[in-house]
């Protein structure tokens, strides 16, 4: 691994919490039941403070909010934790990713005031007025359009992310000419990775009933998990050499709990929701089992937790330097073989793909 001093970029999960229920999330099981297994937490200004100090904020160079289960904006210290951070280094680069349906425009016009030229806010907007909360279940678009316009209009640099679907995927021509005309910088077009067995997925109502169906773009290239890659994992594990991507990167995530880990898909392992799909429950099973050998290997939670030890200490130990190369070599964490490997898709990817990013100033 890399040294404290080469450390580049944070990614930061300062909530877990999210108003939200985005059926692919796995902050909910299909949209309809709350995950039971999530342990809902936010940090404190003084946590933030804490775990970035004035070391911390001088070293890197870049702040990412977002992580894997909630929304920064939940956090209400999100404003205070910024203008903290730029009192220090007034050059970060910040990136807000957001469904943009919290806060008033007020609050926007101050973000956007507030915020350097070299941050940004990503705004998930999978749609129009009339489809856009297929998929961002809770989240009203308008809202989410009338606050993105006031963080624009105050000088901050939007981008607008897209997740394409079948049941919008006439729209984004549409979309990207809605986002240049307000003032977004930049469109991204992405796919969902997340199918499992068939390119179908359920959501669900709280009482557990299918109420329609997700499907992909008739225009994606989607390579959906069958069988045959569930249950050759072990042989696929095998011939796959890992290169990590946190470590290319310099970057360490630190999760809604604190805890320190190279990236947010090693940090979801034990939060994840039960399975509903019997094909999956022994990986599942044997990645839960992985995670646990990590901590263990480590010391205990404790030794990862940044408001017990300084990000330096972590990412300086013995334990961080050393052992994250050998389980590479030994090829015994499936999630890095997975995200990181050169066989890819070994399960399922938490994160979804891009297919295209249009910059407006081009």
């Amino acid at each position: 691994m890399f040294d404290f001093t080469e450390l580049e970029s944070l990614h930061l999960e300062i909530t877990n919490n999210c108003q939200a229920s985005c059926p692919m999330c796995t902050r909910n099981i299909h949209g309809g039941i709350e995950n039971p297994n999530l342990q809902k937490n936010g940090w404190t200004l003084s946590q933030y403070k804490k775990i970035l100090n004035e070391e911390v904020c001088n070293q890197i160079n870049k702040i990412m909010f977002c992580g894997n289960y909630g929304d920064p904006l939940l956090n209400k210290n999100l404003p205070d934790m910024i203008e903290y951070t730029l009192s220090v280094n007034p050059n970060i680069e910040i990136r807000i990713h957001t469904n943009g349906s919290l806060r008033n425009t007020e609050w926007w016009k101050d973000l956007g005031e507030k915020l350097n030229k070299k941050s940004s806010v990503i705004f998930a907007i999978d749609g129009l007025e009339d489809t856009h909360s297929l998929y961002r279940i809770g989240t009203d678009y308008n809202k989410i359009i009338d606050n993105a316009k006031a963080f624009i209009d105050a000088g901050g640099n939007a981008s607008w992310a897209f997740i394409r679907f079948k049941h919008n995927e006439h729209q984004v021509d549409e979309a990207q000419r809605i986002a240049k005309e307000l003032g977004f910088y930049e469109f991204t077009l992405k796919d969902s990775s997340r199918w499992v067995l068939e390119a179908v997925f359920p959501v669900l109502d709280s009482s557990g009933e299918i109420v329609y169906n997700l499907e992909p773009s008739t225009e994606s290239d989607i390579k959906i998990i069958d069988e045959s890659i569930i249950k050759n994992y072990k042989n696929i594990l095998e011939n796959t050499e890992i290169s990590c991507h946190a470590k290319h990167t310099k970057e360490v995530y630190v999760d809604a709990q604190c805890h320190v880990f190279p990236c947010c898909w090693i940090a979801m392992i034990p939060y994840h929701p039960p399975e509903r799909n019997d094909s999956i429950i022994e990986i599942r099973n044997k990645i839960n089992q992985e995670y646990w050998k990590i901590v263990n290997d480590f010391g205990g939670r404790r030794n990862l937790n940044a408001t017990k030890k300084s990000l330096r200490n972590i990412v300086n130990s013995v334990e961080y330097q050393n052992l994250w190369e050998k389980y590479w070599k030994e090829k015994s964490i499936i999630t890095c073989a997975r995200m990181c490997g050169k066989v890819k898709n070994l399960y399922s990817k938490p994160n979804d793909q891009f297919v295209e990013t249009r910059n407006f100033d081009e």
